[in-house]
């Protein structure tokens, strides 16, 4: 990124999740230099922000920039959204990489290939961005020195899918799940070096019997994702994963959590004292089964969207501490793809007669109005405070993911990274700035906005354009002795 020009951001509400105080902030040389009342302007360029909220930048946490949306257009999306900082799921997805063109994966080892995306990345991002591994099946022969060597590299946190399916006899299509002692081996792994094992938490026999099952039958249409995948399947992988991250001393991170049966198991591990931390995404807070029997594929994912009492108990989740951060899980799909599984594949466009649910693709278009959404229907209706907000999206990812505070902060020495919010501006959700024609929110009426977004002291976005420079992003490192599960890591709750 460029030198930074000082700016003076002047008389906002700055928002921590310690409260909300009139604060000018000065920036120079891309970081927060001073905080405090009537700052002196000192020849930098004034912003006036009276009567407006000033936020720390917010951090996707759940990012799969490798589809139609690379870390180019995937991250013009993060900025108009508020978003500064996007981690990403990175690993030995070599079959996919091929076929979405992301020539940075076409490698066999899975530290390269993380190499290859953070070199791609700085390369062609307008924000800054950290990488969680990713680990799959072709990292079985080799997790004893992936892990050890992902955490030198600052990718200190490591996902997996518990997603392993016993019923196919091709087991190409377990190409990015783990069975169970390959998921322990990593938890064993990241805990002697300081990592965090994350998880995709849904039974995989289970779930693959039931689909089985369903196709067997010919029940294919819409109405049969959500029985394909009931809430237990998710609660019974958390449970299973939380044991075998107790036995070894692993910290635990289970990822889009979306069901109410699964809250009273993550309370059941933080009482016992693991280091539990647990994500949800905004479709799950706004969105139900009845949205997706209403408009069809375009909203299958997985997990699949429940019921309202599932949307309650997230919210309750988010409110309470039991749930810590919220994700976009954006996978930023075209129609096509969709519908082929192929960036080049026409499809066919189904009717609700004609639709196998089982055979689209799972993954929404969520990132750009992630942060306007949850303010909406959170932060508008009472579900959770203001301050509660900046913790979920800015401060508890930050601590959680080892890179506070110097993301997910506004206080000096911080990047300067921050988001002008107005309260009052409204906007419906139609057309969005990424490559999916697909709009998950489309039609939704939002209230309050980001208006400005800056990236280490850098306007990226501004009254609606795009100002800031491509290829302008920094790779930020993890350190897990600073992690919120670390000994003496910050508090994350």
């Amino acid at each position: 990124m460029g030198q930074s020009t000082d700016v003076l951001i002047k008389g906002g509400l700055l928002v921590s999740g310690d409260g909300i105080t009139r604060s000018d902030i000065l920036v120079k040389d891309g970081r927060v230099n001073e905080v405090g009342l009537d700052l002196p302007i000192a020849g930098a360029r004034v912003v006036d922000v009276a009567g407006k909220y000033v936020l720390p930048g917010g951090i996707d946490s759940h990012a799969h920039p490798i589809f139609a949306d690379k870390m180019d257009t995937y991250s013009i999306c993060a900025a108009y959204g508020g978003v500064t900082t996007i981690v990403a799921f990175i690993g030995s997805e070599t079959h996919r990489h091929q076929m979405y063109g992301n020539a940075w994966g076409d490698r066999t080892y899975n530290p390269d290939i993380v190499k290859g995306f953070i070199e791609y990345a700085t390369d062609t991002s307008y924000t800054d961005f950290a990488i969680h591994g990713f680990i799959t099946i072709r990292d079985q022969h080799d997790v004893d020195k992936v892990v050890p060597e992902l955490i030198r590299m600052g990718v200190i946190s490591f996902k997996m899918f518990m997603t392993w399916n016993p019923w196919v006899r091709d087991h190409s299509s377990n190409d990015i799940s783990v069975p169970d002692e390959v998921l322990m081996q990593v938890m064993d792994l990241a805990a002697r070096d300081g990592g965090m094992p994350m998880v995709h938490a849904e039974n995989g026999c289970c779930k693959g019997y039931l689909e089985g099952q369903f196709r067997s039958q010919g029940n294919v249409g819409r109405q049969f994702h959500l029985p394909s995948a009931p809430s237990l399947l998710e609660a019974e992988a958390v449970n299973r994963a939380a044991t075998m991250a107790t036995i070894v001393g692993a910290p635990l991170y289970p990822v889009h959590l979306s069901s109410k049966d699964v809250v009273p198991v993550l309370d059941q591990y933080k009482q016992k004292g693991l280091p539990i931390f647990a994500e949800t995404c905004p479709h799950y807070l706004t969105l139900t089964d009845a949205d997706l029997l209403d408009r069809g594929y375009t909203l299958k994912v997985s997990p699949p969207l429940r019921q309202h009492e599932d949307q309650d108990a997230m919210w309750r989740g988010l409110s309470s501490g039991i749930i810590n951060t919220i994700g976009s899980d954006f996978t930023g799909y075209t129609r096509s793809l969709k519908l082929t599984g192929r960036l080049d594949g026409q499809g066919v466009e189904p009717d609700s007669d004609s639709e196998n649910i089982f055979d689209i693709a799972a993954g929404l278009t969520t990132l750009e109005f992630m942060m306007p959404v949850v303010w909406t229907h959170g932060v508008n209706t009472g579900k959770i405070t203001l301050p509660r907000f900046v913790q979920l999206f800015c401060e508890n990812p930050a601590k959680i993911f080892g890179i506070y505070p110097q993301k997910g902060s506004l206080n000096v020495g911080s990047d300067a990274d921050l988001v002008i919010w107005d309260q009052t501006r409204t906007h419906t959700v139609d057309e969005e700035h990424g490559k999916s024609d697909l709009s998950t929110f489309k039609g939704m009426n939002l209230l309050g906005m980001p208006i400005l977004t800056m990236v280490r002291g850098q306007v990226v976005i501004e009254e609606g354009k795009l100002v800031g420079r491509k290829g302008s992003a920094e790779f930020v490192a993890g350190n897990p002795n600073s992690a919120a599960y670390a000994p003496k890591g910050p508090s994350a709750d």
